[in-house]
């Protein structure tokens, strides 16, 4: 008891050996090309829209007040209340959710991270190096790759805030035991206990605060570890895990571990804690024919090895400790509590930990940067450390941040067609189902840095779904129904994944009947566009200017001319039924008769070939005709007709008197200018 007691008195923190003058400049450069390069990574993501899970919890607090966070979690499968809370709040103030604000706060807590990284690196170095170590720690932090997916969401206001909290936390408890100063012991020990309400990763604080004492007194300044705050900090902790397990919320479970689960998970870990040498993996995969398990423990563990025994040698035991406990510890959750699938999706679960690979990294790489001072070698022959150091940073940093705003334009691939749904359904009555077809679910690029892991643009998953995405954004609900028709996918160079059931022809007519408006997702290269296609209920039969073969009659409902495009809406009758496959034709001439542009195809987009339908039935098909740079001026003829494929010719066209029109093209619209 007498020895607990001993542990339990706070022993007043010692300077310790004596610490060698050193510049500051290398931290001030650091830190400010650290935070530079975080807003040149993330500005571009300040437009984006809600993604992934952010729709979930700004729905689940829409009719909740901010306290109600705290003690419920129904319906929503995480009790993660400060953050949800924080985001009310400013719904309150500004009177509707400003995303570009939002996310401003995860840019923000990320910078201001990346400072109290780099200044706790510093601490922890007590030689000649600790600024260039705190420098290089900051720029190691800012450029982790993994944070691509934990800043640009919204609901992930979580992992940038969470790290703030647990470095503030930090930084304040090792200034209190310093300074002696109760007022800042009790802020740290009041983020400690704030900062598990803001992601599960805080119950972790007790272990860091521990992992600080044992570094004091493993430098001789304390005779012993004080365990009063770390004690303090496991309670609060404690308190918060029975809180969790109690408190109402949807349930949701990934099974128990198992070895070869915790050894999948550990091998991409381990990638992530040598991300800098991690992407040298590839080429074993690619000409020995390894695969990815094989290659990353072949290239991170020798690696892994030399690092740690490097930092040892260089008697770095303070970065060494830290920097490992804080990745460790904070890779215990998903270690045991999630499935790889899970991990392979979520690079964002890499970022938390982050902080102790940049500061096992920059440690190393600002003492390997400076020869010792008792080398006696020439000058030229002591150049390369710093040299070799400088073009493997600037490799690292180029590398990471080719890879981190190539992520983010894959996110912005998908801001268009979402903000089109957004406005798309404000025009549509709340009781009618719009039909949306092949919407974005997921965007990966076709090449990567790294031998495992999924590390696409997640931008909106299956159990979530549209009508949530159009309720977050627009406050007020919208029927509507999303499917993906392959028929009219086309390859691109990434990958994508799309929303809702796969349909065939059959399933097509179903839905598109049930509905209104459709919708299709028209996939580029470097645009994703969201464009209307028509619909086929409530169509009104309108006076025909045109039949074609006595089965098809055409009518121009409305049209609408830009610039760069000529957008037609059609309604189409069909008269009798067709027995076999008919296409549209919409071509667009200049003064001289050349052909400029065309917009051929099914109606509504090749969603709804005729023979799909029975006689009697109305569709309404839009078409758009996109003007090429070296178009013409006007004026223009629209001239639109019917292409029999299995004949290889037009059907025959009349007018409204029955009249045949030359070139079986009945011209719909004239443009003088």
């Amino acid at each position: 008891m007498a020895a607990w007691k001993r542990l339990l008195r706070r022993p007043v923190l010692q300077a310790g050996a004596v610490v060698p003058p050193a510049s500051r400049w290398p931290l001030y450069v650091g830190v400010t090309l650290a935070v530079w390069l975080s807003y040149y990574l993330y500005a571009g993501s300040l437009g984006l829209p809600f993604l992934q899970e952010d729709s979930t919890h700004i729905l689940w607090m829409s009719a909740r007040s901010p306290w109600d966070s705290f003690v419920t979690a129904v319906g929503d499968p995480a009790y993660r209340p400060l953050g949800k809370a924080l985001i009310k709040c400013w719904y309150l103030l500004l009177g509707h959710h400003d995303i570009a604000w939002l996310r401003f706060h995860n840019i923000t807590f990320n910078v201001l991270s990346i400072s109290l990284v780099g200044l706790i690196a510093s601490w922890l170095d007590r030689g000649r190096t600790r600024y260039l170590s705190g420098g290089g720690a900051a720029l190691f932090f800012a450029a982790l790759p993994f944070a691509y997916q934990a800043i640009p969401w919204i609901n992930n206001f979580f992992y940038p805030l969470e790290n703030l909290l647990l470095l503030a936390m930090t930084a304040v408890y090792w200034q209190a035991r310093q300074r002696h100063s109760n007022i800042l012991l009790g802020v740290a020990l009041f983020l400690s206990f704030l900062a598990p309400f803001e992601i599960e990763y805080g119950v972790m604080s007790g272990g860091i605060l521990f992992a600080l004492e044992v570094i004091w007194w493993w430098q001789k300044r304390q005779p012993y570890p004080w365990l009063g705050g770390v004690l303090f900090a496991l309670l609060v902790n404690s308190l918060y895990v029975l809180r969790w397990l109690t408190i109402p919320k949807q349930a949701y479970g990934f099974g128990l571990p198992t070895l070869n689960r915790i050894f999948l998970i550990s091998t991409y870990f381990l990638q992530g804690l040598m991300y800098p040498i991690a992407p040298l993996a590839r080429p074993f995969m690619s000409r020995l024919g390894l695969s990815d398990i094989a290659a990353i423990w072949l290239v991170c563990l020798p690696a892994l090895v030399l690092l740690v025994g490097y930092l040892l040698k260089k008697r770095q035991w303070a970065a060494l400790l830290l920097g490992g406990f804080w990745f460790v510890l904070l890779n215990m959750p998903a270690l045991v509590f999630v499935n790889f699938d899970y991990v392979v999706n979520g690079p964002r679960l890499l970022y938390p930990p982050g902080v102790g690979i940049a500061w096992l990294w920059g440690t190393a790489v600002a003492t390997f940067a400076r020869p010792a001072p008792k080398d006696t070698r020439p000058a030229a022959a002591r150049l390369w450390q710093p040299v070799v150091t400088a073009l493997f940073l600037l490799a690292v940093l180029a590398a990471n941040s080719w890879f981190v705003r190539d992520r983010v334009w894959h996110y912005r691939l998908a801001e268009r067609p979402i903000k089109q749904l957004n406005a798309a359904a404000l025009r549509t009555p709340p009781d009618e189902q719009m039909l949306v077809v092949n919407f974005p679910s997921w965007i990966t690029p076709k090449t990567d840095i790294y031998a495992m892991g999924h590390h696409g643009a997640a931008i909106l998953p299956f159990y979530i779904g549209m009508e949530a995405l159009i309720a977050a954004h627009n406050e007020q609900a919208q029927a509507v129904r999303e499917i993906q028709f392959l028929n009219v996918r086309q390859e691109q160079p990434y990958y994508y994944g799309m929303l809702g059931e796969t349909v065939d022809y059959d399933g097509l007519r179903r839905y598109l009947a049930e509905s209104g408006d459709v919708y299709l997702t028209q996939w580029q290269a470097t645009q994703v566009n969201l464009a209307y296609a028509g619909r086929v209920t409530a169509v009104h039969a309108e006076t025909a200017v045109a039949t074609f073969g006595d089965q098809l009659a055409v009518a121009l409902t409305d049209s609408a001319s830009s610039d760069d495009a000529i957008t037609l809406t059609l309604t189409w009758q069909l008269r009798q039924k067709p027995d076999h496959d008919l296409s549209v034709f919409v071509h667009l001439y200049g003064a001289d008769g050349q052909l400029i542009t065309q917009a051929d195809g099914y109606p509504l987009l090749g969603l709804s070939p005729f023979w799909l339908w029975e006689a009697g039935q109305t569709l309404r098909d839009q078409r758009t005709l996109t003007l090429p740079d070296d178009a013409p001026p006007p004026p223009y003829r629209v001239a639109v007709g019917i292409y029999d494929p299995v004949l290889n010719m037009r059907l025959a066209a009349v007018d409204a008197n029955g009249a045949a029109i030359p070139d079986d093209a009945a011209v719909l619209l004239v443009i003088e200018q």
